[in-house]
């Protein structure tokens, strides 16, 4: 992230008697001229801008008042918390702590009005998570050496969900549909069930690699996970009432072919009992199929509504305790 960090203090021993701010713009009179020693306590990598030159500007007023203000490159440090991916909320905070002073000697404050304190730019965008809102605080902590001034800035982010409605939850839920199309196909078409239904599988585990790519590895369940997890033992279960559909079906296609090639050999009453218990096989089958064919819709709106409601609500790190409880 690059930031315009601006801080103002006031030094009697630059009083002076002009009207107007004096600019400070060489970095050699800029290194005799004291000033406050900030560092970003949670920045893995920071470094100053310094192209064309290096970035800062100083006005120094009648009155002794100095405005600092410099350009920095940071790479701060933020502990994700993935349990409700992707409808997850993040918080990530940038500490900016004094390294030498004492803090009798300086004391970091927020401008007066905290509004300003920080600001965005807003052609500025992440590509999936958003800045809701952000909070200036104090983190005022002891070290070994010292008590130490520290301001906190505290940045609620929240994820765009969109991407992943149209990458993600579309495609998965049509594929998954198209696994319930073989509860309306005709009797002829029953082996062609398992091939949709293996294929839909195969989609699903391309879809769900390909939605893991660029997390990182952590030992919980993520909302995400749990989508994928209950559509693939949902075709999974597709797959199982196929084949017994398919079962009931070729159990009943054997009985009747007995029944006609023992037809010499069977009294009548047998051959019909035969014929009975190989329709009552057939009627099972469809009867298999009418009940999924109610079951499957109705059961992917209740799992909608409690992924929904209950697995994207709540807090943000309740995967995360009850790991560490059990």
């Amino acid at each position: 992230m690059d930031i315009f960090l601006m801080m103002a203090w006031r030094d009697a021993r630059l009083v002076n008697p002009y009207e107007r701010a004096i600019l400070v713009k060489e970095e050699e009179i800029l290194e005799k001229i004291w000033r406050p020693d900030p560092f970003f306590a949670n920045a893995k990598e920071a470094s100053f801008h310094e192209v064309t030159f290096l970035n800062f500007l100083m006005r120094i007023y009648n009155d002794g008042l100095v405005l600092y203000e410099t350009r920095i490159k940071l790479k701060p440090s933020c502990n994700l918390v993935l349990c409700k991916y992707p409808h997850d909320k993040q918080t990530c905070e940038l500490r900016i702590k004094s390294f030498a002073y004492p803090l009798k000697t300086v004391r970091f404050e927020w401008f007066s009005n905290k509004r300003d304190a920080i600001d965005k730019n807003p052609d500025v965008a992440l590509p999936e998570l958003y800045i809701h809102r952000y909070e200036p605080t104090y983190c005022e902590r002891t070290r070994k050496s010292g008590h130490f001034s520290c301001l906190k800035a505290i940045f609620r982010l929240k994820r765009d969900v969109g991407f992943h409605i149209a990458q993600t939850y579309i495609p998965t839920s049509l594929a998954l549909m198209f696994s319930w199309v073989g509860v309306w196909l005709p009797e002829e078409f029953m082996e062609g069930r398992i091939g949709v239904a293996i294929t839909v599988l195969l989609t699903l585990s391309t879809e769900s690699a390909g939605a893991r790519e660029h997390l990182p590895s952590v030992s919980y369940m993520k909302a995400i996970d749990l989508w994928f997890g209950f559509i693939t033992a949902f075709v999974f279960v597709t797959l199982l009432q196929t084949l017994i559909v398919i079962a009931l079906d070729k159990r009943a296609k054997q009985m009747r072919k007995s029944a006609a090639k023992k037809k010499s050999e069977l009294t009548e009453q047998s051959r019909q009992l035969m014929l009975a218990r190989a329709e009552r096989y057939h009627k099972r089958g469809r009867s298999l199929d009418n009940f999924c064919r109610l079951f499957y819709p109705l059961g992917f709106l209740i799992f909608l509504i409690a992924y929904y409601f209950v697995f994207t609500e709540g807090r943000q790190n309740d995967c995360v305790v009850t790991g560490r409880q059990t």
